[in-house]
């Protein structure tokens, strides 16, 4: 087989290669709110205001406390009948074929806060009374069990031939982080006021 049609095999066994890849890779559909987005509406309840949503985000699993970590993200948004529909689209539709999703524009109608410290501590403030909906998301360690091939058995007769091998392996232990999201309803009755919540799963 000459050099020129290895090439033209390899080009076609990369392509093939890609095209898999990118059939795996498929983006899943997008199911959108049939509730039209008021956005004046919207604008209007993220004015700034005098209240302030505070307190913590922890994730509970196996009985273990996983909280925020300094830095990483906790959004706020204002509660609409757009959102609403957008949360119970996102119960039906959560999978690698089909997930909820909002507009571009409404995603925008949205307060990005910052964990201030690695006890899921995090502040909201310059808020109008309203209701809204706090959504972070925490990581937690699961372990996992892996077996590693460290060595092989041989077995010999009396003569010295070999009668047959085996390998030996040991167990492995490491960490797999994942991430779950975390998520709460908060409503501000009064100017002014001043609400300690704690949002979980």
């Amino acid at each position: 087989m000459n050099k020129r049609i290895l090439k033209v095999l390899s080009v076609k066994l990369m392509l093939l290669l890609f095209s898999h890849m990118a059939y795996a890779q498929k983006a899943p559909e997008w199911v959108l709110p049939t509730t039209p987005f008021n956005e004046a509406e919207t604008a209007r309840l993220m004015e700034k205001g005098t209240a302030t949503i505070q307190g913590t985000a922890t994730l509970k699993k196996k009985g273990k406390d996983n909280f925020g970590v300094k830095g990483s993200q906790i959004l706020l948004f204002p509660v609409t009948p757009y959102f609403m529909e957008f949360l119970e689209l996102k119960k039906k539709f959560n999978s690698r074929k089909k997930q909820a999703t909002m507009s571009s524009v409404a995603f925008t109608y949205r307060v990005e806060g910052r964990f201030v410290d690695d006890k899921g501590t995090f502040r909201f403030t310059d808020l109008k009374p309203g209701k809204y909906y706090i959504i972070s998301w925490i990581a937690f360690a699961r372990q996992k069990t892996v077996a590693v091939q460290t060595g092989t058995s041989t077995s010999y007769n009396v003569y010295g031939y070999v009668l047959g091998s085996s390998p030996i392996y040991e167990d492995y232990q490491y960490d797999v982080f994942i991430e779950n999201e975390i998520s709460g309803f908060v409503d501000v009755k009064d100017a002014g006021a001043v609400m300690n919540v704690v949002v979980h799963n």
